[in-house]
């Protein structure tokens, strides 16, 4: 059986396409280890949620013992906080890396490889993506507090882990360099931990909180540890950052051809 003539073709540029972004991921690793603070970066979610095993119950017990306050009600706001901590650190890595490229020109060097933008976005969102659920779901597991079922802590972890590539590219299309990168990126993490004062507020008074993306994942999980409905607030806060991850890509591919 003859081969359609367009087959090799399509065969070539598949495989160039994967070495490009073989080459791309190898180089992001190169970048990150010789990095003397990215290269650490990364380990934080895991070493913050061993400091927070240890540090809660005693602080547990210091609360009830000193001022005879039950803290454990409060769980689900301590873990919906740090339920964005370790996106907040994957999309700040991500985003100093699309800062260096930018810088390096790298990107431009890209437009005459078979790589396309449409390909290099998708991989600039999904590694971040896995990386920062990854990470959320072994360091909530590892407090050990508020523990809810896999399927709806998976569920809750994936739609909070989108903001990790939406704060990378966020972080590209606002900062010029790395320097001024370090303040935004205080302000752009800061805005992902806002939701968690809406805790306090009466429903529905507390949706107002949802025009920030990251309110969503932190509802659907108080509400999965109160045994309420959260399938909900997750499809809204899938759609939401979704939504806002089109929005920041094509702000991102239009910066990059100013630049070009």
């Amino acid at each position: 059986m003859r081969e359609p003539p367009d087959a090799g073709h399509a065969g070539q540029r598949w495989t160039m396409n994967g070495s490009s972004i073989g080459a791309l991921a190898y180089a992001d690793m190169r970048v990150v280890w010789r990095d003397p603070l990215l290269k650490w970066v990364l380990f934080l979610p895991i070493g913050l949620a061993l400091l927070l095993r240890v540090l809660i119950p005693k602080a547990h017990a210091a609360l009830l013992v000193s001022a005879g306050f039950e803290a454990a009600p409060y769980y689900p706001l301590v873990m919906g906080g740090y339920l964005m901590t370790p996106p907040g650190i994957v999309g700040m890595v991500v985003g100093f890396l699309l800062l260096d490229e930018q810088d390096a020109h790298t990107l431009t060097a890209l437009r005459v490889t078979p790589l396309s933008m449409r390909r290099y976005l998708a991989f600039r969102v999904t590694v971040p993506l896995l990386l920062a659920t990854a990470s959320t779901l072994a360091g909530y597991q590892l407090i050990g507090i508020t523990p809810l079922p896999l399927v709806p802590l998976l569920a809750i972890s994936i739609v909070g882990a989108l903001s990790a590539p939406l704060l990378a590219l966020v972080l590209a299309i606002a900062a010029p360099n790395k320097v001024a990168g370090f303040a935004i990126v205080k302000v752009l993490n800061s805005l992902n931990l806002l939701p968690a004062a809406a805790y306090f507020l009466p429903r529905p008074l507390q949706y107002a909180a949802g025009v920030i993306p990251a309110y969503w994942p932190m509802r659907a999980l108080w509400s999965a540890a109160d045994h309420e409905e959260y399938l909900a607030y997750i499809v809204i806060g899938a759609m939401t950052a979704a939504l806002a991850l089109v929005l920041a890509a094509s702000l991102f591919e239009r910066k990059l051809r100013r630049r070009g």
